[in-house]
């Protein structure tokens, strides 16, 4: 008796798996077929389009050609001149790595004469390269302040677009300075941390600086503490070379911490 109670249970055993087996085979047949129904509707979608797909192919590798051969054939030759020409007024006005505070010289630095362009020419002439965008409009930007006009050196600060690179943390800083002076201590802040975000070794410390003292002129200690300890942390060769420790420590002794 128990001998076929086994033999019964293993027939249904068998027959559960036969079920399981052919419901599986079912599943996996039914994906196959609507894979093959997805190409057969793609290849359907293909012919029914084939002008229009091969129209907008074209359209896009057309323009993909133009742009490659703008940069090489165009952009870059304009760049490389707009570059060689701006040596001429940033050596007229930069001695020794200062800038020079002769107020002729930063005037013909701008305007050129009959012998060099000047930056003013250089951006007009030069205006969608590289160097006439942040190099020209950097260093004219420079000249006007030396020359005490913080409103078109504004202008042309706030004209550069954003490029990972030097010159664009230094101009937010130059920006932040000119809402300073101009006593808007929100921009200031505004622009002094877009300088930090370069994290490079000469502008941020000296960002992070200019907010820290921004903090103490509003009796805000802790967060000027809080920048010094940045520079502390991030540029210590700098936060040595600046003296920020007699900073840090009056910031951290007024806020108690």
């Amino acid at each position: 008796m128990a001998n076929t109670e086994k033999s019964t249970n293993l027939e249904e055993q068998k027959e559960e798996q036969k079920v399981a087996n052919n419901a599986k085979n079912d599943k996996l047949g039914a994906k196959s077929e609507e894979k093959e129904g997805d190409k057969k509707g793609l290849v359907k979608f293909y012919a029914d389009n084939e002008k229009i797909i091969n129209i907008v192919f074209l359209v896009i590798l057309v323009i993909g050609l133009g742009i490659f051969a703008l940069y090489k054939f165009y952009l870059t030759p304009k760049n490389e001149k707009a570059s060689a020409a701006l040596q001429t007024p940033i050596e007229s006005v930069v001695q020794g790595g200062m800038m020079t505070t002769d107020s002729t010289a930063l005037k013909t630095a701008i305007e050129g004469n009959d012998e060099n362009d000047g930056f003013e020419t250089i951006i007009d002439d030069y205006g969608i390269t590289k160097a006439s965008k942040y190099g020209a409009k950097h260093y004219a930007a420079i000249c006007y302040l030396k020359m005490g006009k913080k409103d078109e050196a504004l202008d042309l600060l706030l004209q550069c677009k954003k490029e990972d690179n030097y010159l664009w943390y230094e101009a937010q800083m130059l920006i932040g300075d000119i809402y300073d002076e101009k006593g808007d201590t929100d921009n200031a802040q505004k622009y002094y941390k877009k300088a930090t975000e370069g994290d490079n070794d000469f502008v941020a410390p000296i960002a992070l600086w200019k907010l820290g003292m921004l903090c103490e002129r509003n009796n805000d200690f802790a967060g000027a503490y809080n920048y010094y300890k940045q520079i502390q942390d991030k540029h210590y060769e700098r936060y040595a070379e600046m003296g920020v420790d007699k900073y840090l420590e009056r910031a951290k002794a007024k806020a108690n911490k």
